[in-house]
């Protein structure tokens, strides 16, 4: 079968890998539809320098963003035809490395199904798996009616964490990019007000002015830049709630803890994939989904084929075309 494998720096290939063995009891076997891909996939891999005996990284990997449709079961809850997000075992159940989502074919179990309704495309409905993971975290910040929030990163992620505050009820929600068709974006999925980020100064100006300089009750990290944690506590109030999202390639990464400790701050770092549960918020988001409360397509901004995946990526770590989020056709 086909698969995509990540072959040296910044470089991807399609290529054949053997096909899957019998389907285990349990399992649900899917056609690979389309694929997404994530920041995070660009941070660890794609645009990450490797030990040179790092390459080739196991077919499919890193994307983990994964539609399709059911073309064999042995789970009666997925009878053949049902169509679902499919989360990838990086790591088998022994311990080995497992494949990515890029592939042709999957196996799964019900763990790692998030099954989608017949209607609709499985292009739309896949954003559903990058969104997801931001409602498990936007719970952490509680009841924010009359709240003023910041979002530092207007990507697919932070723009998650921006829909999801104007839909429930924050006073004030604003987008944080360098970039101006992401505060465009950000203003249009429901940002009340945007800032674009040139230095913390005047940065720190903006706020003021926004705010009236009491800062905000709430800031969200999902810069994926090691500088956004300390950007983060200097916008918040005291007893402010710092909500951090952001995945750093970095191990350390410096902040001001004197202002931390003097702001006596609230901080939750947020990662559903850690989790006993890390599909729940999705399968939460389907269905919201589902009855109209939030549009699958509002992220997309493009659409691919995978003979251009080289290309999604590029675009995707150079920031370049606009791309906030763009689906590949997994078409071989």
């Amino acid at each position: 079968m086909k698969a995509a494998q990540i072959t040296g720096y910044r470089k991807i290939e399609i290529t054949d890998v053997p096909d899957l063995g019998e389907l285990k009891d349990g399992e649900v076997r899917f056609k690979v539809d389309c694929i997404s891909v994530c920041g995070s996939d660009i941070h660890s891999s794609f645009d990450k320098v490797l030990p040179e005996e790092s390459y080739p990284l196991p077919p499919g990997m890193p994307i983990h963003e994964v539609a399709g449709v059911a073309i064999e079961s042995k789970d009666d809850r997925y009878p053949v035809g049902s169509r679902a997000i499919i989360i990838p075992n990086y790591r088998k159940p022994d311990g080995s490395i497992g494949t990515g989502g890029a592939v042709e074919y999957i196996d799964q179990n019900h763990e790692r199904i998030i099954k989608l309704p017949d209607w609709g495309d499985l292009e739309d409905w896949i954003m559903l798996q990058h969104s997801g993971t931001v409602l498990y975290s936007a719970k952490h910040w509680g009841n924010i009616f009359g709240k003023r929030i910041a979002v530092l990163g207007q990507g697919g992620i932070g723009l998650s964490f921006t829909m999801f505050a104007s839909k429930q009820g924050a006073a004030e929600v604003v987008g944080i990019d360098k970039h101006d068709y992401r505060l465009e974006k950000s203003i249009s999925l429901g940002a009340t007000k945007s800032m674009k980020f040139n230095n913390l100064d005047d940065l720190m100006k903006q706020t003021e002015d926004i705010t009236n300089g009491e800062l905000f009750d709430v800031v969200v990290d999902a810069s994926g830049n090691k500088d956004g944690f300390n950007i983060c506590l200097n916008l918040l109030k005291p007893q402010g709630k710092f909500i951090t999202f952001s995945i750093v390639t970095e191990d350390m990464v410096e902040f001001e803890h004197s202002l931390m400790l003097r702001k006596n701050l609230d901080i939750h770092a947020t990662q559903i994939a850690t989790t006993p549960e890390p599909i729940a918020e999705i399968r939460e988001l389907v269905a919201l989904a589902e009855r109209g409360w939030w549009d699958p397509k509002s992220l997309k901004t493009h659409v691919s084929d995978l003979k251009d995946l080289q290309n999604a990526y590029e675009e995707y770590a150079d920031q370049k075309n606009n791309v906030i989020k763009n689906v590949i056709k997994f078409n071989p």
